[in-house]
């Protein structure tokens, strides 16, 4: 069957709208998926084709995509996989006039992580992107610099000044975000948790306009009723960061982040925050679909592989923070911004 949107279908499954007082009903959260399960889901590639193989309700998938700039898969063929043994599995392509079985099998390393999917006579190789769970976890970094390195990129980045024209428009008075109750901040660049590997900020406080601050309240409110808390990994940077983080990326990567001396970074407003989730009963970090800043094709918010339950998340994040001023971004499932039609100052305000 194929989707032209494979995360509104999910979402069909998921989420209501009840359009009085906008609040939106969930099924039970989804059980999160076997240990041996995740650690075969994700891409493998061979013979100039690309499949992905994902958790549904319980059984894998196979996403086949007939076109290399899907990067979400969410226009691909979702083919069910039968499960007949350990790593063995049975794919029915069924049609309006033909009907055809394929055996599916996967092989894995010491280890127990999918290396290889053989589907019919035709052999898939894992792609591994290596930054979650069920895929080797290891955070991504850039290559490192050293102190003396940061030091004259901290000099040269303070004594940058920052375009007139990007401190036009409505300016927001910042709040420490940790007065919003029930907020978890995990200021991924005040510490070294970062791509970086080094700290970006001064301190680990993180600050946001005080509108957007009152909207993360309600979305905190919002998150409570299904079991879950708002974490802030990112809010307000000033552009003397933006411009710290720009002269710190490799030559060949300047593209990952906006030009800081044409376009600036929406979290210079004060108005962009990244956010996760947290679980209210064990006060832990839940598991998402990607880590942060994690360079992959996981980092797309209709990204369709991984589980269930990682989708089901991305989408309770998603909707709570729309529903309360906030607009997502395609290229990123945890960056949102507060009223994005706004024209709002750029701030180089230090903390």
């Amino acid at each position: 069957m194929h989707y032209k949107n494979l995360l509104a279908g999910l979402a069909a499954g998921l989420l209501l709208y009840a359009q009085a007082g906008l609040n939106v009903v969930l099924a039970a959260v989804p059980p999160d998926a076997p240990k041996d399960v995740k650690h075969i889901l994700g891409f493998y590639y061979g013979n100039g084709e690309n499949v992905l193989i994902r958790e549904n309700g319980g059984r894998l998938e196979l996403l086949y995509r007939f076109a290399q700039a899907d990067k979400s898969f969410d226009g691909a063929n979702i083919y069910p996989l039968t499960k007949e043994h350990f790593d063995s599995y049975t794919l029915n392509e069924a049609g309006p006039m033909t009907s055809s079985e394929s055996s599916v099998r996967f092989e894995r390393d010491p280890d127990g992580y999918g290396i290889s999917c053989r589907v019919g006579g035709h052999v898939y190789s894992r792609y591994f992107l290596g930054t979650t769970t069920g895929e080797r976890a290891k955070a991504f970094r850039f290559p490192a610099r050293s102190a003396e390195d940061w030091a004259k990129l901290r000099a040269e980045a303070a004594a940058a000044v920052m375009p007139p024209a990007l401190a036009a428009g409505k300016q927001v008075e910042l709040v420490d975000a940790s007065t919003i109750t029930g907020i978890k901040i995990d200021s991924r660049y005040g510490g070294a948790d970062n791509c970086f590997g080094a700290p970006l900020y001064s301190s680990e406080k993180l600050f946001v306009g005080r509108e957007a601050a009152a909207a993360l309240d309600k979305v905190q409110g919002h998150l409570a009723a299904f079991g879950f808390g708002l974490v802030l990994w990112d809010a307000y940077r000033p552009w003397s960061v933006s411009k710290l983080a720009n002269l710190a990326l490799p030559e060949n990567q300047k593209g990952m982040l906006e030009d800081p001396e044409t376009k600036g970074s929406a979290h210079n407003t004060g108005n962009a925050v990244d956010v996760s989730l947290y679980d209210l009963a064990t006060g832990e970090q839940v598991e998402m679909i990607s880590g942060f800043d994690e360079p992959s094709l996981r980092q797309f918010a209709s990204y369709a592989g991984g589980t269930s339950r990682q989708r089901y998340l991305r989408a309770l994040l998603k909707e709570a923070m729309e529903l309360h001023g906030f607009k997502g971004i395609e290229m990123e499932w945890w960056h949102f911004d507060y009223q994005p039609s706004t024209n709002w100052a750029h701030l180089n305000v230090n903390m």
